[in-house]
C-alpha cells in the first residue's frame, strides 16, 4: 500500500503566496491603539514607506512619492504614525515625523 502525503489547505495557500510574491507574505498588522485626529489628509515630503503596521518592524507594502497625499483614518497612541487608507484597500501606516510627512487637510 502506498503512503499518501497530505498537504493542508493553509500550506497550499502559503506556498502559492510565496511563489507569487517571491518571498514570504508580509506580516499582518497587529491591533494598534489608535486615537482620533482632526487631520484628514497627509502629504509625503520624501519617498515615504507605507507599512503594514505602526513601526519599522512592519513590512513595507507600498510607497508615497513626494507630494502624494493619503487619507488619514487615525493616529497611533504615541503620535508617531498616521493610519491611512491603503492604495489597494484596507489600513496601512506612514510615519508622522514632520521631516517625512505633513498634514494638509483637517475636519
Amino acid at each position: 500500500m502506498k503512503a499518501r502525503t497530505l498537504i493542508s489547505a493553509p500550506a497550499v495557500v502559503l506556498a502559492v503566496l510565496v511563489i507569487a510574491l517571491g518571498s514570504a507574505p508580509p506580516a499582518l498588522a497587529a491591533p494598534a491603539h489608535v486615537r482620533g485626529t482632526p487631520v484628514t489628509r497627509v502629504m509625503a515630503l520624501v519617498n515615504l514607506n507605507i507599512r503594514s503596521g505602526p513601526g519599522l518592524r512592519y513590512h513595507v507594502v507600498g510607497m508615497l512619492r513626494p507630494g502624494h497625499r493619503a487619507t488619514v483614518t487615525g493616529l497611533s497612541d504615541d503620535y508617531n504614525w498616521w493610519r491611512i487608507r491603503c492604495p489597494r484597500g484596507g489600513v496601512c501606516w506612514v510615519s508622522a515625523n514632520p521631516n517625512y510627512s505633513k498634514p494638509v487637510a483637517w475636519r
